[in-house]
């Protein structure tokens, strides 16, 4: 049976914008091992390989845009879903002075912001465009994600999203961010997708390894949901293990002791 390691970037294997150099060797004798090896993040395309490459990681498949978009390992898309323009606009014309938020836009091909009112820019999402309001017409947006960083406004901010817009939108938390996505999109779904399109009733080991909340839907439809000792207690609550690292994990899985 072919098994699959599906795991989350930051917090997870990327840490300060790189993955360390023993959880990459871990990964690489993963994949030497005929594993397959899937990543299932928040990102976007640009901001996966803004990360990864860097680091010169390699893998099979990534779902990323919190499970909107499939691709395989060289970004070539294979299922993508999209929020319309319309719903971008009203989101973003309550996004836009709020204090403590920044917003972003990501399309396939870049990430963008489209305002700024919090007091830093984050790791998770370094890089980034302005991009006009008069200029979202050129582009087809997965995501709108947003940097909130004050806890009180983050609640406020995805309870006002879900009760106004619940029926065509999804929203999703990561540490500081909150993640708007097409409805129907989660990390789970993502994975579910992907493996239909490549293994179609092929039976798979599947081993998700996760330590936020965006984890969860993974989690869920996993043969083997893992998190870390440093993760949530409701991210706990769906998993069977917590580890300290990634690499753990991947040398007792190789090693048979998992």
């Amino acid at each position: 049976m072919r098994r699959i390691l599906a795991t989350d970037l930051d917090g997870t294997i990327v840490f300060e914008r790189a993955v360390p150099a023993a959880t990459r060797a871990a990964l690489e004798r993963w994949r030497a091992a005929g594993n397959m090896l899937v990543v299932a993040t928040g990102k976007s395309i640009f901001a996966t390989d803004d990360v990864l490459a860097p680091s010169h990681v390699a893998f099979d498949y990534c779902v990323c845009y919190t499970g909107a978009v499939v691709t395989d390992g060289a970004y070539d898309v294979v299922d993508a879903t999209f929020l319309p323009l319309d719903l971008v606009r009203e989101v973003y014309a309550y996004l836009r002075d709020l204090p403590h938020v920044a917003t972003y836009a990501t399309p396939l091909d870049h990430d963008y912001v489209l305002s700024d009112n919090a007091d830093r820019v984050d790791s998770i999402l370094a890089k980034f465009t302005p991009l006009a309001e008069a200029d979202f017409a050129a582009h087809r947006f997965v995501g709108v994600p947003m940097l909130v960083t004050d806890d009180a406004m983050r609640e406020q901010v995805a309870a006002h999203l879900v009760a106004t817009w619940g029926d065509r939108l999804e929203v999703h938390r990561n540490q500081h961010f909150l993640d708007i996505v097409p409805p129907g999109s989660d990390k789970g779904l993502g994975l579910r997708r992907l493996l239909e399109h490549a293994f179609g009733g092929e039976d798979v080991d599947l081993w998700t390894l996760g330590d936020s909340w965006n984890d969860i839907g993974m989690h869920r439809i996993a043969d083997h949901p893992v998190c870390f000792t440093y993760s949530p207690p409701e991210v706990k609550a769906v998993c069977e293990r917590e580890v300290g690292l990634a690499e753990e994990l991947i040398d007792d899985l190789l090693a048979g002791n998992a």
